[in-house]
């Protein structure tokens, strides 16, 4: 399994993960946001400037504990 960034319902539409992606891979649809899988590199910039920490890494490790 390929690690992606995923923001769950938490999220308060703050726009600061999306102006500070380097990468522009993170889109706004309508007052929600969706990380393209094919453009984000994970360099954790939008994890670090959430301010109700919405966004978070799924790997294997992090899926089988949710599961």
């Amino acid at each position: 399994m390929i690690p992606y960034l995923e923001i769950n319902t938490l999220c308060i539409s703050c726009d600061n993960c999306n102006l500070i992606c380097p990468e522009n891979a993170i889109l706004k649809n309508g007052t929600q946001y969706i990380v393209e899988t094919w453009s984000c590199t994970l360099c954790n910039a939008c994890v670090e400037v959430c301010p109700v920490d919405c966004i978070k890494l799924i790997t294997e490790e992090t899926k089988k504990k949710i599961f």
